[in-house]
């Protein structure tokens, strides 16, 4: 025979049976990564081929295989033998179809996707552990655990921020010492040594943040450089609170609001109504979310006119009951109020400037003095707000004047205790003062030791601006403290580039845009430590935020009580693909295909050895 005889064509053959199962097996775990990155459930009541309720994964790829002759040809081996096993001739068929080999390609993929995060993680050598907790439908505590670090994006050629997903664990306790120690056997069980944790992360609650007996104090005796930096967005969120209930009128004001949203959502006619005559949507109050204010406020704010119009109408046509009508008259009548549009028009602009912040605080790429930066301006912001009582009464008036309520604040009950106020200063003012004392005290407290952290690292965050004689001062905290990582030619690194910066940088660099000019102009081996603590600072987490959006994620994945039951891994591997979608888009299907057929014997071939 030609071309080798036998053997040659059973090796083509073979070749060719390898080429079509891997190309299968392609088709198969693209439909898992498309799935799973959209938050879509996989299985359905039944797992036949053509049965409307045979789930996403079934249901994608019969729509396929009409336009995929591969497909085509491997559905309709499976249906030939399913009819042959009616008539008791069918023999057992592999088809990778299966709600196991489902699971198998989940948990493959997100394998995968972690190992390069590892990777990633261990090139960037420092990082910092983020951790929050919420529960989820089946009343089960989940706990994210995160992974922040800066770095090298070769195909952009730049350093960045980064903040990576690791693992969703089921953990029920809450002291300090326990979440600790759940956070310690996670980064172990994934090879990180915690010796190169060089920040924390976690919301103000005390048994994270308690300086005794709180995770932070617990992990800084395992590693006393782990420097813990407080979520940004919370301890904003509780100066908000504060402020919220910095007196009664504010309080009755905020009640008011939440009132009104509780009343008009009572009924679809009420929504209706509301709709109608104002266009928008009112929403909830919220205590831990503090961007659900201004989503209260400003509606009520904006359409003033509309909302008295609405709830004169919800009055006269629809039929209510006498505790709904009395509900309806009485917000109607705090709302008619010149204190009610006071104050409307000062929390609008206070609730804004806070949520403003907010914005920024939440992204994953920013670093600790802009975080700085930004609540200097806010407390800046809040004392021109104090200062400007007079502009903000002016245009309290031109609203009343919209809805014909006379421009006088009601008169300060007797009963009230209330601090001595000046002769000409009214009592509406006086609670408006109160307020953005609160709001400006918080901010400087609670701040106070972000604040620390960045005066701290001066050396790298000021150079270009530091004098002479201050150099040693400002570098020697940092040589100190991180003397694992810094050696006493650090300060002469600052003061060599202090000396340069003017001739070879942009003035106001952030620590990152810093980094990556060094790097750019190839002076790392000159500035070698002073890139060591930009990346550390870098390093050091602002917020939680990252641990709330994949909770958003957890609840699209386990959206109702049918999904509820998954297993961990499961879980852990789908919330791996949807958070670290970009990730798992680059991933490479003959890696995948390899390491899926090294697990374990498989019926089919697929060119691997074991």
């Amino acid at each position: 025979m030609k071309d080798g005889g036998v053997d040659s064509l059973l090796n083509k053959e073979l070749q060719t049976e390898i080429e079509k199962n891997r190309a299968i097996l392609e088709r198969l775990l693209d439909v898992t990564l498309h799935l799973a990155s959209r938050n879509l459930p996989f299985r359905g009541k039944t797992k036949d081929l053509d049965d409307i309720h045979n789930g996403n994964f079934l249901g994608t790829l019969e729509l396929l295989s009409h336009y995929d002759p591969l497909l085509k040809e491997h559905f309709q081996k499976i249906r030939d033998n399913k009819q042959k096993q009616k008539e008791g001739k069918g023999t057992r068929l592999t088809h990778y179809l299966s709600s196991d080999s489902q699971n198998e390609f989940i948990n493959l993929c997100g394998r995968q996707v972690l190992k390069r995060i590892l990777q990633e993680r261990e090139d960037a050598i420092y990082y910092a552990v983020i951790c929050d907790a919420t529960p989820d439908i089946s009343h089960t505590e989940q706990n994210v655990v995160l992974l922040r670090y800066v770095k090298y994006d070769k195909e952009n050629d730049e350093w960045e921020i980064t903040e990576r997903f690791l693992e969703f664990r089921d953990f029920h306790k809450k002291t300090g010492s326990e979440i600790a120690e759940m956070i310690d056997a996670v980064l172990h069980d994934h090879g990180i040594d915690i010796g190169d944790c060089r920040g924390q992360g976690y919301d103000n609650g005390a048994n994270m943040s308690g300086k005794i007996k709180g995770v932070q104090a617990q992990i800084l005796k395992k590693n006393k450089l782990a420097t813990y930096s407080p979520c940004a967005s919370h301890t904003l969120n509780l100066v908000g609170v504060h402020a919220a209930q910095s007196s009664p009128e504010v309080s009755t004001f905020f009640g008011c609001i939440n009132r009104l949203y509780t009343f008009v959502s009572g009924s679809p006619e009420r929504w209706a109504i509301y709709k109608e005559q104002t266009g928008c949507s009112l929403h909830r109050l919220s205590d831990t979310r503090w961007s659900a204010r201004i989503e209260a406020v400003k509606p009520v704010a904006k359409h003033l006119p509309s909302v008295l119009k609405s709830l004169d109408s919800i009055v006269m046509t629809c039929s209510l009951t006498s505790e709904a009508r009395s509900e309806a008259n009485g917000l109607r009548k705090y709302f008619m109020s010149f204190d009610a549009v006071v104050l409307l028009t000062v929390w609008l602009k206070v609730l804004q400037s806070i949520d403003n912040r907010n914005v920024i605080l939440q992204s994953g790429k920013i670093s600790l003095d802009i975080e700085a930066a930004n609540i200097r301006d806010l407390t800046e912001e809040m004392q021109s707000l104090r200062d400007a009582w007079d502009t903000l009464l002016a245009e309290a008036k031109l609203i009343a004047g919209e809805i014909n309520v006379t421009p006088q604040l009601s008169k300060e009950s007797s009963r009230q205790k209330k601090r001595r106020r000046f002769h000409d200063e009214t009592a509406e003012e006086e609670t408006t003062q109160e307020t953005m004392d609160s709001i400006i005290s918080d901010l400087d407290t609670r701040f106070q030791g972000i604040a620390h952290i960045v005066n701290k690292f001066s050396a790298v965050l000021k150079v270009g601006q530091i004098s002479e004689g201050k150099i040693s001062s400002v570098c020697q905290p940092l040589i100190t403290k991180y003397s694992s990582d810094l050696t006493p030619d650090f300060e002469n690194q600052v003061r060599h580039l202090n000396s340069v910066y003017a001739a070879n940088f942009p003035p106001n660099l952030s620590p990152l845009e810093l980094l990556n000019a060094i790097c750019k102009l190839q002076l790392q081996s000159i500035f070698g430590e002073v890139c060591i603590a930009l990346r550390i600072f870098c390093t050091l987490p602002v917020t939680v935020a990252g641990g709330e959006r994949a909770f958003s994620k957890l609840k699209m994945i386990k959206k109702n009580y049918l999904r509820s039951t998954m297993s961990q891994e499961r879980l852990c591997s789908l919330a791996m693909l949807s958070i670290e979608s970009q990730l798992a888009r680059k991933l490479d299907f003959k890696d995948l295909i390899s390491d899926f057929a090294h697990e374990k014997a498989r019926r089919w071939a697929f060119g691997e050895k074991s």
